[in-house]
């Protein structure tokens, strides 16, 4: 964390190192969210409220028709209207604890069949609100027909019966979220374009919105496919009802990782941002990691991968350009991790010369950032590919254009934890990053 706030940026090699550690130990990171039960005040999956019944009369009432995305349209107005259920943390754990059954996973996917098409639409009208010009940016224009596509798909689905469907419905979920894997830098760069065009509260509120919406169906959306992948690890089409979960220790309920060690989780993503900066800069700090080394917790391992990754981005970019033209050593980035009764805290100290403090108040802006852009008819570094992993947000590519910071902090307060900079100008930083473990009796009013 520096004079320089910008994000480091990597080639395709080493944003496959940085996905790797997704993938450890059987973290099922297999794709973006989770979805599962409703509030306790709102019906069980496999129970219709009105709402449901409302979106099945618009899918029977509507012609099947190829729709290029019109600006506006009655059938997403009939969608966005439509109440999006609520869905708490505590519920969606507890519906997915084990066993897991096929009667469960089906509910889950009618459930999640019949929300989809409501939160697409949601999406699409908040595009619709923006500014005409900022709609005409191919890169905004083209988030937008990303979202309409999905919505359209979404609608048109019918529901889940059976096994059968439960497969075509999987695939479909696949298929929509490769179509969005890279819409975040996307839109990171067409709202860096237009950031002369409206104000930066509304740009905030149309962001912090937007990246909240993502979140949630992400979740819900990766947690149903993860609970599909254990359901069939072990069980065929064929297996009885009352199946038992392919992970026979119960350390994974869909993308929650029960025992997630969060030395080991900064460890990977330490050296990941490390070896990024090898390729980048040709050097790289060293980093220490102390305190509670032996901290285990409850936590969605995606999430602490996106954050550990950009608050190490934004040290470890610091600490090279302090000693840049000089002789001296670079400093060591130190990592200390403590736990209390509930909550974990990490905190990234880096000595790389601190935040001036005419700057200060704006490092968690959307789209500020003190990257020098030559040109953006060519991505360059700024927006790479994806490499085809499932990494929560896309952590190497929206580096330069003023994301990362602000996707971080909603990412802490999500689950109701918090991030804060402490800079002490010409000296360095300290990144705070405390994060409550996700239990079932202390999160029961989080909703999704």
């Amino acid at each position: 964390m520096s004079s320089s706030i910008a994000m480091l940026g990597t080639s395709g090699a080493c944003g496959a190192s940085m996905h790797a550690p997704a993938t450890r130990d059987n973290a099922r990171t297999s794709v973006f969210g989770r979805h599962c039960a409703l509030d306790t005040h709102q019906p069980l999956p496999g129970q219709q409220p009105e709402s449901f019944k409302e979106i099945n009369s618009c899918r029977e009432t509507e012609p099947h028709r190829e729709t290029e995305p019109s600006f506006y349209s009655e059938e997403v107005d009939r969608f966005a209207a439509l109440d999006q259920q609520p869905v708490t943390l505590h519920r969606l754990l507890e519906t997915c604890a084990p066993p897991l059954t096929r009667s469960k996973l089906l509910a889950n996917a009618q459930f999640l069949a019949r929300e989809r098409p409501v939160r697409y639409a949601k999406r699409v009208k908040l595009f619709q609100r923006l500014p005409y010009i900022v709609n005409l940016n191919p890169h905004i224009h083209a988030a937008y027909q990303a979202y309409y596509a999905n919505f359209t798909e979404s609608r048109r689905f019918s529901q889940v019966e059976n096994m059968e469907d439960e497969h075509k419905f999987i695939s479909m979920l696949a298929r929509q979220s490769k179509l969005l894997l890279d819409i975040m830098p996307q839109i990171a760069r067409g709202f860096y374009e237009c950031r002369h065009y409206f104000r930066p509260d509304d740009r905030r509120r149309f962001l912090d919105r937007l990246i909240k919406m993502r979140i949630g169906l992400r979740l819900l959306t990766s947690q149903h496919i993860a609970l599909y992948d254990q359901f069939h690890a072990n069980n065929s089409v064929a297996a009885p009802d009352h199946a038992a979960l392919a992970d026979p220790t119960h350390r994974h309920q869909g993308i929650v990782d029960n025992q997630l060690h969060v030395t080991d989780m900064v460890h990977i993503c330490a050296q990941s941002v490390q070896a990024m900066c090898d390729m980048t800069f040709g050097d790289s700090p060293s980093f220490i990691v102390d305190g509670q080394t032996d901290v285990v917790f409850r936590y969605i391992p995606t999430h602490l991968d996106y954050m550990l990754t950009e608050l190490l981005k934004n040290a470890f970019c610091a600490s090279l350009k302090s000693v840049q033209n000089t002789d001296n050593e670079i400093p060591p980035v130190v990592i200390t991790v403590s736990k209390g009764d509930s909550r974990v805290a990490i905190r990234v100290r880096d000595r790389g010369g601190g935040i001036p403090s005419q700057i200060h108040d704006q490092v968690f802006d959307y789209s500020f950032t003190t990257t020098k852009h030559t040109s953006f008819d060519d991505p360059g570094e700024d927006v790479v590919p994806s490499d085809g992993s499932t990494h929560v947000a896309d952590a190497n590519a929206i580096s330069g254009l003023g994301f990362g910071l602000p996707m971080t902090k909603i990412y802490a307060e999500y689950f109701g934890g918090m991030l804060n900079i402490i800079s002490l100008e010409g000296y360095g930083c300290d990144a705070f990053l405390e994060l409550p473990s996700i239990k079932l009796n202390r999160t029961p009013t989080i909703q999704i």
